[in-house]
């Protein structure tokens, strides 16, 4: 098995564990309104949430350089 392969399943393994671990439901409120929602899909949104804003600051970034 390739190195990249093994890297692959450990990470959605991984994923798999933390998401059957935090599936409670969590209240979010912000401003006027308040939303139940699973933790796992908070801490999923907010991670996806970053890594989108890191790549938007990476691609401004890159273009302002050349």
């Amino acid at each position: 098995m390739k190195f990249k392969t093994f890297i692959i399943i450990l990470f959605i393994a991984l994923i798999v564990v933390f998401s059957v671990q935090n599936i409670e439901i969590t209240d979010v409120k912000f401003l006027f309104w308040k939303v139940s929602i699973s933790r796992v899909l908070i801490i999923l949104g907010s991670f996806a949430i970053g890594v989108l804003v890191g790549m938007l600051a990476s691609i401004k970034r890159t273009k302002k350089i050349q």
